[in-house]
């Protein structure tokens, strides 16, 4: 079992526990980050597993199962397709014509990007449990849920997560599609997020979602979800909305 570390209040002194994105330029955290997703690489097969779970899960969820092992297949397919480019990518820089390699590069691009289209969907999804229906529907009208997702997951493991999430807390859920476009390219995409505060369109979604919600006079309590990248998504969402909103209206969060 992974120990876990208590990260006290930060009220000691400063080189001790501030932020060390507030002590190191972002290109020296971007190289360390990426020593670190070096270092775990081993682990990434097991994004996939398990491929089954004893929970018992509300049989009205409508994700199937075919569409889950397709965004696998895909998945898988893609993250080897990167692998093999990234391999490519140090000869092909020396070998090729500046021109001619910038357009291949932009022809794998879309490549990737074509094979990755099947897992997309809309961009806001929402909870099919409970529905309109079901006893808790109409329980807890001031109170808006919404969850974003991690790496590697498509449109219906989206759909599976929320549903899975209203069936256990008996809430309508929001979710916002962080899109994959395949593993190393969404571990790229981390990268990006975490050292450089790169804002991709998911992010920016989620801030209009997350601040049309707390300006609301009616929602009383706005309570935030978030899975591997999403995590970093609503750290970065909630540091705008600090900076452009009223504490009280941030404390619903």
């Amino acid at each position: 079992m992974a120990s876990i570390k208590y990260i006290p209040p930060q009220t000691g002194a400063v080189d001790k526990y501030t932020e060390r994105a507030l002590r190191t330029g972002p290109l020296w955290l971007l190289l360390k980050d990426f020593g670190v997703l070096i270092t775990v690489l081993p682990y990434l097969p097991l994004l996939f597993f398990p491929w089954n779970t004893k929970t018992k899960v509300d049989k009205t969820q409508g994700v199937s199962k075919a569409k889950s092992i397709e965004n696998t297949i895909i998945q898988v397919f893609l993250g080897l397709l990167q692998v093999i480019l990234l391999i490519l990518f140090i000869p092909a820089i020396i070998a090729l014509p500046g021109l001619v390699f910038l357009g291949v590069a932009l022809l794998c691009m879309v490549i990737l990007r074509l094979l990755a289209w099947p897992t997309q969907g809309p961009r806001i999804l929402y909870s099919t449990n409970p529905t309109s229906a079901s006893p808790t529907a109409n329980q807890h009208p001031h109170e808006r849920w919404v969850f974003i997702n991690g790496i590697a997951t498509g449109s219906s493991g989206l759909q599976a997560n929320i549903d899975r999430l209203s069936h256990l807390f008996g809430r309508q859920v929001l979710g916002v599609h962080n899109r994959s476009w395949g593993i190393f390219v969404d571990l790229l995409e981390c990268l990006l997020q975490r050292c450089l505060s790169y804002k991709t369109l998911d992010v920016r979604v989620a801030c209009d979602i997350i601040k049309e919600y707390l300006v609301d006079t009616e929602v009383q309590k706005l309570i935030l979800v978030a899975h591997s990248q999403g995590g970093i998504i609503a750290s970065m969402v909630v540091d705008a909305m600090l900076t452009e909103l009223p504490s009280d209206t941030v404390g619903k969060l």
